[in-house]
């Protein structure tokens, strides 16, 4: 009789404890949810709130807490969030792996490591050695894990780091298997900038037609669809229709709203480009210029601008300022693709 109480007050005390679980997901929009983690995959999370299993779509979760995760996790989950990775590298580096049980946290300490080692390394000031170890390793052992787009996006933009544009375009791919209209379109710019890379401009339009041809509700979306009309004029200079991709371009930036820095950074890039197949270079100099004047937060967009800024300074008889632009490309972005050219 004795060992059947205790066994019920075992059972009891078990389930007492999983519902007194404290994880937390904050979705993009709407209140906060508390329960225990249940199953997990690359497009949903399970929640038990009680007797209740509450589905969360990946693609609508802004974060997740787990309960009895280090303050350190938290902290760097922020930072990385913030682009602060320098700052989530050392708070990750103080949590000590041995005295955690729970596999969820470790898997996402993990995902943060490889993440923060993959945004200094694309901001040409970290090891892309290191940043790509972790990140394969993370996509290899975690494919159904809630961070596996994710990983996939960020394998492929340090593969583009690394010049390496075939392997990119395999993870873009992956990322298109999501579910949702804005990866879908997400993924098909970043494989059209892959197939760009590689010289590839008929497939790489193409695949920029297939983003302008999604129809959904998505504001994302129109973002998605801006940037893969300038891929078309990209691919357009690539194949030799410089004009009419410079006349593009420009009715790009002209269009997209002052606020979205990013694109128009990227544009003015793809305008230099596009000056330079044509044979404008003192045009292709004021675009580049735009870029290292305007926008030279985006890391990777600046080290290209400085790098063709090097050369055109130099075609303009400003070795002064050649040397300079080159100096601050290998000062600021020393691990860049771009500073070893």
């Amino acid at each position: 009789m004795k060992q059947v109480i205790v066994l019920v007050a075992c059972v009891l005390l078990a389930a007492s404890s999983a519902a007194s679980a404290n994880d937390k997901i904050k979705p993009l929009h709407g209140s906060q949810s508390s329960g225990k983690l249940g199953a997990m995959s690359p497009t949903e999370i399970v929640l038990e709130v009680g007797t209740t299993k509450k589905k969360l779509a990946v693609n609508e979760i802004d974060s997740v807490l787990f309960d009895g995760e280090p303050n350190e996790l938290a902290q760097a989950r922020i930072a990385v969030h913030a682009g602060r990775d320098r700052d989530a590298v050392s708070m990750l580096a103080k949590i000590d792996a041995s005295k955690i049980d729970r596999p969820e946290i470790l898997q996402d300490i993990e995902f943060y490591r490889a993440m923060a080692a993959s945004h200094l390394a694309l901001a040409g000031t970290g090891s892309k050695a290191d940043a790509g170890k972790k990140l394969f390793a993370f996509e290899k052992a975690h494919r159904t894990s809630f961070h596996y787009f994710e990983a996939c996006e960020a394998l492929g933009d340090l593969l583009m780091g690394l010049n390496k544009f075939a392997e990119a375009e395999s993870f873009y791919n992956k990322l298109a298997a999501a579910p949702w209209p804005e990866y879908k379109a997400r993924a098909g710019v970043l494989s059209g900038r892959a197939l760009l890379g590689q010289r590839q401009f008929d497939r790489a339009s193409a695949k920029f037609d297939d983003v302008l041809a999604i129809d959904s509700d998505d504001k994302k979306i129109d973002g998605h669809k801006l940037a893969a009309r300038l891929g078309k004029a990209a691919a357009l200079a690539g194949a030799g229709k410089a004009d009419e991709a410079i006349r593009q371009t420009e009715e790009i930036i002209a269009q997209t709203d002052p606020e979205n820095q990013e694109l128009h950074a990227r544009a003015y890039n793809v305008l230099g480009n596009c000056y330079l197949a044509a044979g404008k270079k003192k045009d292709a100099l004021l675009a580049f210029l735009h870029v290292d004047l305007l926008y030279s937060r985006f890391a990777d967009l600046h080290a290209e601008a400085l790098a063709n800024l090097a050369t055109l300074w130099a075609d303009v008889d400003k070795a002064d300022r050649a040397e300079q632009a080159r100096a601050t490309l290998k000062q600021k972005y020393p691990t860049s693709a771009w500073a070893q050219k």
